[in-house]
């Protein structure tokens, strides 16, 4: 295995801690893991032998960090540096097998043994990492630890490996486990999980096994649910499949957004990336999941009146419950509840009647949210199963269009100096609790060139006196 812990500062001091008091240190785990697959970890789990108290006390000196003491049946020491964790975990230097055969999977239970760089391997997991299959290594294991029933199709969708049949049964049979675990324990794997590129054939398998209905109650009841014609899918394959889409979009960003307006985009994206990509998964998974509950039919015709006003609530439930983070639970509410309006826009510029005052209303209401809510968009009109390839292009160029007209025209134009000052419309008169609603409209009516002189503007506000 070709590890070179002197290529780790912090890591050859921990090994120089461990050699002075004499104690035994392995590598374990997910680290062993990714270093046979030629990947460099980031987290580093270590056993320690004995003295654990104090290696931990010593490596806290010495790397001037403190650690976060994790006790439930097992003592961890956690170490976050700037780029990577670090766990010890004492154990029974005379039972290394038993301790690495009561771990998760048989890839995470390899060890490596620091002073005479063997590999210890007693479930075979070098094997299984070789045929690229996640196996549990006891029909325990998701007993023993229920959250494994998420990290099991997480572990899985990261490292792109199949899931054993007998595993994925195991796993099946344990689903109404994973409610004994800490909520905030399952939000830890549900971040990471949306986080991932290209997991949507393990979310269908989460699906599948009953443990994605198990975790969201209300998804059961989207199976089945039929639609409108313009629907190929009932509720829940379409809301999977916009789960799809939305991972098809983020891998195409530049293409759907356009060239010309990507680098505006990609700025505000990329400081809030993690939250707007779980936002639009959650999204996805949650923007007609009150559809079964509002369906009406007339004459044969499907509706869902206010389902997205519902679906919103409905998830507000679960945000609370897995205390998913503010700004993540803001997107996903904003997209659930708006998840149609562009829609209409679409309409108007397909039939060219799209107008400038349209496109400022939609933008002045929703800023660059509008844009991730267009992402969203395309992907909601792509997961209905009726959209050739022509059409697909035809959403991608109104989505550009939009795009441009919020980067290279809205916003420019509100750098723009103002044709009235707030204080000079205060002093003809206009109360201080009118005054957002005058400037809005104000910039409007400037905006589409119905006003252009600073006496047509004062003409204007006067009308509110």
């Amino acid at each position: 295995m070709n590890f070179d812990i002197e290529s780790y500062q912090i890591l050859k001091s921990l090994k120089i801690i461990c050699d002075r008091y004499n104690v035994k240190l392995y590598l374990v785990g997910g680290a062993v893991r990714d270093i046979l697959l030629n990947k460099r970890p980031i987290d580093f789990d270590f056993l320690v032998s004995s003295k654990i108290d104090k290696i931990a006390a010593e490596f806290s000196q010495v790397t001037n960090t403190k650690y976060i003491l994790f006790e439930k049946k097992i003592r961890v020491f956690r170490y976050v540096f700037n780029d990577c964790i670090v766990d010890l975990l004492e154990f029974d230097f005379n039972d290394l097998d038993s301790e690495l055969k009561r771990r998760d999977f048989t890839i995470n239970a390899i060890a490596f043994d620091l002073d005479t760089k063997s590999i210890i391997d007693p479930t075979k997991g070098i094997e299984d990492i070789k045929n690229r299959v996640v196996k549990c290594i006891s029909a325990d294991v998701f007993k023993d630890d229920p959250i494994r029933l998420i990290r099991l199709f997480r572990i899985a969708a990261q490292l792109k490996f199949d899931i054993e049949k007998n595993t994925l049964e195991k796993a099946k049979s344990c689903i109404y486990l994973i409610h004994n675990i800490a909520n905030d324990r399952i939000t830890q794997e549900l971040e990471k999980f949306f986080l991932i590129n290209d997991t949507f054939n393990y979310l269908l398998l989460m699906d599948k096994i009953g443990l994605l209905d198990e975790l969201f109650e209300e998804l059961s009841y989207e199976n089945g649910c039929m639609q409108s014609s313009s629907h190929l899918f009932d509720v829940k394959s379409h809301s999977l499949n916009v789960y799809n889409f939305v991972e098809w979009s983020i891998l195409r960003m530049k293409r759907i957004v356009g060239e010309e307006c990507f680098e505006y985009y990609f700025d505000y994206y990329k400081s809030n990336r993690k939250q707007i990509i779980i936002a639009l998964k959650l999204a996805a998974l949650f923007h007609d999941c009150a559809k079964p509950f509002v369906k009406q039919i007339d004459n044969g015709e499907i509706s869902f009146k206010n389902h997205e006003i519902y679906s919103a609530e409905i998830f507000k439930k679960y945000a609370k419950q897995y205390n998913f983070q503010k700004k993540i639970v803001k997107i996903t509410i904003f997209l659930i509840l708006n998840h149609i309006e562009p829609a209409r826009l679409f309409l108007n510029w397909k039939n060219n009647t799209l107008t400038d005052e349209l496109l400022y209303d939609f933008f002045d209401k929703f800023g660059i949210n509008g844009v991730d809510l267009l992402i969203f968009a395309l992907a909601d009109t792509l997961a209905k199963g009726k959209i050739k390839m022509v059409n697909r292009e035809v959403f991608i160029d109104f989505l550009k269009d939009m795009t441009c007209f919020y980067f290279q025209r809205y916003l420019n134009f509100l750098k723009l100096p103002q044709i009235l000052k707030p204080n000079e419309i205060l002093e003809l008169g206009v109360e201080n609790k009118k005054l957002s609603v005058v400037i809005r409209l104000l910039k409007k009516n400037v905006f589409l060139q119905k006003i252009k002189t600073k006496d047509e503007a004062i003409a204007f506000v006067k009308e509110f006196l």
